[in-house]
C-alpha cells in the first residue's frame, strides 16, 4: 500500500510540473501570437553554454529593457536549452522583466538537435527569411505582421538601438 501511495505522489508531482513547463514551451503557434502582441518584436534565441548569449542576456538587453518604448517594443526570449533551473536563474540573475520561453526540441542540450529546433521554429513562422545561420544565439527584429525588419541584430546595445532607431 505504501508503494501504491509513494507512486500515486510522484507520479502527481511530475505531472504539476510537466504542465507548468509545458506553459513555458513555445512552438510556432504562439511564436507568432507572441509577435503579434506589439508593433516591434526583438526575438532573441539563446542557450546557457552560450558565452555570448550570457553576455549579451546580462548586458545588453536589460538595457535595451529600460530603454525602449514598450508599447511599441518588446523582448521575447527564448532558451534553446533543457536545462530550466539554469535558464532561470540566468534570466532572474540579469533583472530582465520579461517572459522567458522555453524551445521544445528532442535530443541533446548541445548541437544539432538545438539547431534542428531553432530551424524549423524559424522557417515555420518566417519561411523566406534565412535568419539562423547554425550559430547561436539569433536575435532578430518582426513586426506585428511577422515580417523580418532585421535578419541578424547586433549584441551590443548602441548598435541595436541604432537599428530600433532606423526601424521606427
Amino acid at each position: 500500500m505504501r508503494y501504491i501511495l509513494a507512486i500515486s505522489l510522484l507520479f502527481m508531482s511530475f505531472s504539476c510540473s510537466n504542465t507548468t513547463e509545458k506553459g513555458r514551451m513555445i512552438n510556432s503557434q504562439k511564436l507568432s501570437h507572441l509577435i503579434s502582441q506589439k508593433d516591434k518584436t526583438l526575438v532573441y534565441i539563446w542557450t546557457t553554454w552560450c558565452s555570448g548569449c550570457r553576455k549579451t542576456l546580462a548586458e545588453t538587453l536589460p538595457r535595451l529593457q529600460e530603454n525602449i518604448d514598450t508599447s511599441e517594443y518588446q523582448i521575447l526570449l527564448i532558451a534553446a536549452s533543457k536545462n530550466k533551473e539554469e535558464v532561470d536563474s540566468l534570466v532572474s540573475a540579469s533583472g530582465l522583466q520579461i517572459n522567458s520561453w522555453f524551445l521544445d526540441f528532442t535530443g541533446s542540450d548541445k548541437g544539432v538537435f538545438q539547431n534542428l529546433g531553432i530551424q524549423l521554429l524559424l522557417k515555420k513562422n518566417f519561411p523566406n527569411n534565412d535568419i539562423f545561420t547554425r550559430a547561436i544565439p539569433v536575435f532578430f527584429l518582426a513586426d506585428k505582421n511577422g515580417k523580418v525588419l532585421n535578419k541578424k541584430l547586433p549584441h551590443s546595445y548602441d548598435d541595436v538601438m541604432n537599428v530600433i532607431r532606423r526601424n521606427n
